[in-house]
């Protein structure tokens, strides 16, 4: 079955304007919202412990008791992400138990692994959504993955995060991760905050929010930030720019609700990429091999194709994204039981990755160059701005100067109707997306410069300029429908299943570089889900579930299967996943414990220094997730995560049975609190986080260890009358924990990787805010 894709839009878009038309009318008469379907169960006494409502990886957005929801969901409220401190979105995902984050690449991109689902780069299991609207149409492409799109301010309240769970059948029907930032929205009072903050790396921030009542039953909120300075790995002038301005429009009515909001982001800061960290002298938390001399590059233009055109590139600019994301929600009930959710989304905007990427088998010394890489007779080697010439033993290495230039854009809509009768709810959901990329890339450019020292560039033999330089574009459409039932078997039993079928077809062009220019793909995939739900106490619920979820192909797949350098794309990723769990909330404690068994089939590996090829996996974990708060002020929160992810190739037994590429064994985060009150209004809390990750390994055949590593984080906070300033201190041993070697070479067995990213050194925030 196909589905034309005009046909789909005009039915989508015919179905949405009907019901908010006849919304009006019909709210005059229309009962209250039916509450959701969930087992019946004695309030706790103590209001502190009721547990909180949640939307994501459920049918519609329609709410539920967290405790009951019958799968893994973490939420994080802006609190929390206060604590937390950030330094991307990304970053913030590390709070959710079973995903491994490498944040250290910057702001605007992060390598995030998803429990029992083993990749080689980007975020292709992740799903972001606002309000329960995903971002774009994929969760990962080439030099793009969904936290490069998304910023966290003040205008989010916070966020929820399903690992694994039934979210691979509704929305974007995305296996892995799904994360959903849900905005602030107006109320009858009138509230808002305004802060800024500093850092000892001479970067600042002025963050903002405003929320209110426009008139009866119509709300707003704006808000956003502006950013400016360097890093903390300080290249000597600002790399980190940026601006955001959201805002978010509520009307309620009789029997409903109505939602709109916009984003509109302009933010940039540096791509971090490897280096040669064993180079002595260099500090590797604060090195940064982007500098006056190296930041500016000719290359050639990206996507001119062998026309020989060149243009300067700003390398300071890294990884930005400039554009806009949209979207508008309708909630109604109809009465009788019979109620309708649609959610439209529409995303637009370039994405710009520009960096000085490491070439070759990592630094050499000078000696060495001038022996493979001088020019005849050259003795000497000099630094071209600083005039210094460089002794045999220093170091210096070839950095690329890569620049793609990614325009995106999404239009999706996802339209439910939902019937409720006594113990029973039943939804029919219909998922459509379209969304492009247009590409162009220029990579190479490459250029001697000193590794440590001045880091100035340097007058070896360069060659001429060249490039992988292409052009693309590809168009994607995908088309869903699912059905899904909750059925409450007795007020502590709730049982649910459900089913989705999946179309995704794929229009791709390309030229540059003598490739092939056109291919066309179609795909269907019937992802499920069933669980049971089981209310044992009061306040302890346990659970089960086993669902089947894919991973379609999109314009990366199509293209390595153009230029030869990929497998074919016979079949789609599947995940077959396994997980069961306790959850208790009750005296101020909270904890969830998740056993889990994921089997991984058909997936892509692009691993360093050989073709990519086809493996599986099998991953066996538990996860703990975990809060308590005391009256005396005591408290905590943390999460762990025991992992044995292996490979599953028995075709290739030189990675058979081999560690799962770059997830760590364990990892271990612990934030212990203490607060003090010094007036009705007034308190200072103490607060630390502890961190510990496992060994991983940066290939497929596990000769390239990442050794394990720890971190502490601490700081203060005091709220004084709507005041509120905060001191914060990251990675205060100044660990140098490894999160990645260079994913364009591989070392021999054994060898000391050439170039590694290590995370983010020592740094320090004040922020000062008033709230009210």
């Amino acid at each position: 079955m196909k589905i034309s894709r005009n046909r789909s839009l005009v039915a989508v878009s015919g179905f949405a304007l009907a019901i908010a038309l006849a919304s009006p009318a019909a709210a005059q008469d229309a009962p209250a919202p039916s509450p959701p379907a969930q087992p019946a169960a004695t309030a706790p006494a103590d209001p502190a412990d009721q547990a909180d409502i949640v939307v994501t990886g459920r049918p519609a957005g329609s709410g539920i008791n967290k405790l009951e929801a019958g799968y893994s969901i973490t939420t994080l409220s802006a609190d929390d992400l206060k604590l937390q401190a950030p330094k991307s979105s990304g970053d913030a995902l590390k709070s959710i138990p079973g995903v491994w984050v490498e944040s250290s690449g910057g702001v605007g991109t992060s390598n995030i692994f998803v429990r029992g689902i083993p990749s080689t780069g980007d975020a292709p299991f992740v799903t972001l959504q606002f309000n329960g609207i995903p971002v774009y149409g994929v969760s990962s492409l080439s030099f793009m993955d969904q936290t490069g799109l998304v910023r966290i301010d003040e205008t989010v309240a916070g966020i929820e995060g399903v690992n694994g769970g039934p979210q691979s059948l509704y929305s974007d029907g995305q296996a892995g991760l799904t994360t959903n930032l849900r905005l602030r929205e107006g109320g009858e009072r009138t509230h808002g905050s305004i802060g800024a903050s500093i850092t000892d790396y001479s970067a600042w921030r002025t963050d903002g929010y405003l929320s209110g009542k426009l008139a009866d039953d119509l709300y707003y909120m704006v808000g956003g930030y502006i950013s400016r300075g360097d890093s903390v790995r300080r290249a000597g002038f600002d790399t980190e720019k940026g601006q955001q301005f959201t805002a978010n429009i509520t009307k309620k009515f009789t029997g409903g609700k109505f939602n709109i909001f916009a984003r509109y982001t302009d933010d940039h800061g540096e791509w971090f990429l490897p280096f040669a960290a064993n180079v002595p002298g260099l500090d590797l938390g604060r090195y940064n091999q982007l500098n006056q001399y190296t930041r500016y590059a000719t290359i050639i233009s990206p996507g001119a194709a062998g026309s020989g055109a060149t243009e300067r590139v700003d390398l300071a600019q890294g990884r930005g994204w400039k554009g806009v994301v949209t979207g508008a929600s309708l909630d109604y009930d109809f009465g009788g039981g019979f109620s309708v959710t649609d959610r439209f989304g529409f995303t637009s905007g370039t994405l710009r990755t520009a960096g000085l990427v490491p070439a070759g088998a990592g630094a050499i010394t000078v000696a060495t160059a001038l022996a493979t890489a001088g020019t005849p007779g050259q003795t000497t080697v000099r630094t071209l701005n600083t005039g210094q010439t460089l002794a045999a033993t220093d170091y210096v290495q070839q950095f690329g100067s890569w620049l793609v230039e990614k325009k995106l854009q999404n239009v999706s809509n996802e339209a439910v109707l939902n019937f409720k009768r006594g113990a029973n709810t039943l939804n029919l959901g219909y998922y459509f997306s379209h969304f492009t990329s247009n590409d162009a890339w220029s990579l190479g450019g490459n250029r001697w410069a000193q590794v440590g020292g001045s880091g100035d560039l340097v007058n070896l033999n360069n060659g001429t300029l060249s490039a992988f330089d292409i052009s693309d574009r590809g168009r994607a459409d995908v088309n869903a429908v699912y059905l899904s039932d909750s059925f409450n078997i007795t007020e502590a039993l709730r049982i649910d299943a459900g089913v989705r079928h999946q179309w995704t077809d794929i229009d791709f062009t390309i030229t540059g570089n003598g490739l092939p220019n056109a291919a066309k793909i179609h795909r269907e995939a019937t992802p499920w889900t069933v669980g049971v739900n089981y209310r044992a106490l009061r306040n302890l619920d346990v659970y089960a579930r086993i669902s089947q979820g894919y991973h379609s192909p999109s314009f990366d797949d199509v293209r390595s299967q153009l230029g030869n350098t990929g497998p074919r794309l016979d079949l789609n990723w599947s995940v077959r996943s396994y997980e069961g769990g306790v959850k208790y909330r009750g005296g101020g404690f909270e904890a969830a414990l998740t056993g889990f068994y994921d089997e991984v089939v058909g997936a892509v590996y692009n691993d360093v220094g050989v073709p990519p090829q086809i493996a599986g996996s099998k991953t066996k974990g538990i996860e703990l997730d975990a809060s308590y708060h005391h009256a005396s002020g005591l408290g905590f929160t943390g999460n762990a995560v025991l992992e044995d992810a292996k490979t599953d190739t028995p075709g290739i037994p030189t990675i058979d049975g081999k560690n799962a590429q770059r997830i760590p064994s364990y990892q271990v985060r612990v934030t212990p609190t203490y607060t003090t009150r010094i007036a009705d209004d007034s308190d200072v809390t103490l607060y630390g986080t502890y961190e510990a990750i496992g060994k991983r390994y940066s290939d497929l055949a596990n000769t390239q260890l990442l050794p394990a590593y720890a971190t502490v984080s601490a700081g203060l906070r005091a709220k004084i009358k709507g005041y509120t300033l905060q001191v914060a201190g990251d990675n205060l041993t100044n660990s140098h924990g490894l999160t990645e070697g260079n994913p364009r070479f591989l070392a021999g067995p054994g060898a000391a990787l050439p170039d590694v990213r290590p995370i983010f050194g020592r740094s320090y925030r004040v922020t000062v805010s008033y709230a009210f």
